[in-house]
């Protein structure tokens, strides 16, 4: 479980430093975090794209969401259902990932067959 202190320290991460924080927890951790709600998973729109939003710790997604989306809760998803069932669908139905965003908005914007290629090998494109 996060501290406070790991979602100061993330905050203090670029972007491409929280990407590469985000593959490396997921490979060791087995698994990711998402929000979700009563009627399914926060998908956000930025312009043309619909992104699901993912995070590599519990208390990163939770503190994401308290700031607009206090109705949405932390939701673990396994490194091998993440993989097996959920990039493929959202590959086939034109969804993209927001990996580890910050309050401001600026995350890595990630297609999901190429995530699941960096989650196998432990290296980004």
């Amino acid at each position: 479980m996060s501290t406070p202190s790991s979602v100061e320290e993330n905050s203090r991460l670029t972007t491409k430093q929280r990407y590469q924080q985000f593959i490396e927890q997921a490979r060791k951790t087995q698994q990711v975090w998402t929000l979700s709600d009563e009627q399914g998973c926060l998908i956000i729109e930025t312009g043309d794209e619909k992104v699901l939003l993912l995070w590599s710790e519990q208390a990163l997604a939770e503190h994401w969401a308290s700031k607009d989306h206090s109705s949405f809760n932390a939701l673990a998803i396994s490194l091998s259902d993440l993989t097996e069932k959920w990039l493929p669908g959202m590959a086939n139905d034109g969804f993209d990932l927001a990996i580890a965003p910050s309050f401001a908005g600026e995350g890595t914007i990630v297609a999901p067959l190429d995530l699941a290629d960096e989650l196998s090998s432990g290296k980004i494109k």
